[in-house]
């Protein structure tokens, strides 16, 4: 029984939940290769999370053959426009040379901890402890089209695993996966 419980534990630790999307149907994702990446939104208690995210982002993209916009050339653009909208977004990707921009959220960053299990033996006392290391993040992505300012593809995710490393790149991958298949065209 202990197995089951432990193997169970296991698998939906590593492999969190499942995300959920919305995609524009007729958008021809095929057409995209240039993407600028935005800082993600996070609390303030958490605000390297954003960068966190946007950084495990490009990585994903770059893994995946996509060229990516210098976040230091997107980000100085950024500053000279107006508060932040997927029309500024739009703009400022094309000048960037950008087809597409990916912002979002991460709207749930927990850091790891340590939790402990005792197991006891008949008489009460504890035979042994088992310390589980646990980190928790959710994140939100959406792709703006550069030409026209719009919303064409967003992706949300939850994701739990032992470090916080580990966890940021299982959500930010789970929710990237699906955009990739449509970007390439791949099933």
């Amino acid at each position: 029984m202990r197995r089951i419980f432990l193997s169970a534990f296991f698998i939906l630790t590593l492999y969190g939940c499942a995300g959920k999307l919305s995609y524009k149907k007729d958008y021809d994702y095929n057409a995209i290769r240039n993407i600028a990446v935005a800082k993600f939104e996070s609390s303030q208690e958490y605000e390297s999370a954003g960068g966190a995210a946007r950084d495990t982002v490009s990585k994903y993209l770059i893994e995946n053959g996509f060229s990516v916009v210098d976040a230091n050339v997107f980000d100085r653009l950024i500053e000279q426009g107006s508060p932040r909208s997927a029309r500024m977004y739009a703009e400022i990707g094309g000048l960037a040379g950008a087809d597409a921009i990916i912002d979002g959220s991460v709207y749930r960053y927990l850091p790891e901890k340590e939790e402990r299990i005792y197991y006891t033996s008949g008489d009460g006392k504890i035979k042994y402890d088992t310390a589980f290391y646990n980190a928790k993040v959710a994140v939100t992505a959406r792709l703006i089209d550069v030409k026209t300012g719009e919303v064409v593809w967003a992706g949300s995710d939850y994701y739990e695993s032992f470090d916080i490393q580990t966890t940021m790149a299982g959500a930010v991958y789970t929710v990237m996966r699906p955009l990739k298949k449509l970007l390439t065209g791949s099933k």
